[in-house]
């Protein structure tokens, strides 16, 4: 994978959560890095605060959907493009009921 779209990649995923826990009541984001040498790769897991517990982890990744006003809904969308022409990283997207999470794996 290019530098650059790491760089976006990572970019896209925190904007995304700083605005998410912006407009929840808990206002909670947690970033933690691990490398994982048995397995070969490094993790980067952003879990965040959010209001809306309905959102569909799947959907989120089309084009064009959005929850935030006057967005075009090409952020997750770009993710997953970049992701699919590059075999060495997943993401991998949960939630809990407090708890919003996105865990991206990078193989080496």
């Amino acid at each position: 994978m290019k530098i650059y779209e790491f760089g976006r990649i990572l970019g896209i995923l925190l904007d995304n959560a700083i605005e998410a826990a912006e407009h929840s009541d808990e206002k909670i984001i947690n970033i933690s890095f691990r490398r994982d040498s048995n397995n070969h790769r490094n993790t980067i897991l952003i879990e965040n605060s959010y209001s809306n517990k309905n959102v569909d982890t799947e959907k989120i990744f089309e084009k064009g959907i959005t929850e935030k006003e006057n967005h075009t809904g090409l952020g997750l969308w770009e993710i997953r493009k970049i992701l699919t022409k590059n075999n060495n990283i997943n993401l991998y997207t949960t939630k809990t009921d407090s708890l919003f999470k996105q865990q991206l794996e990078i193989y080496f």
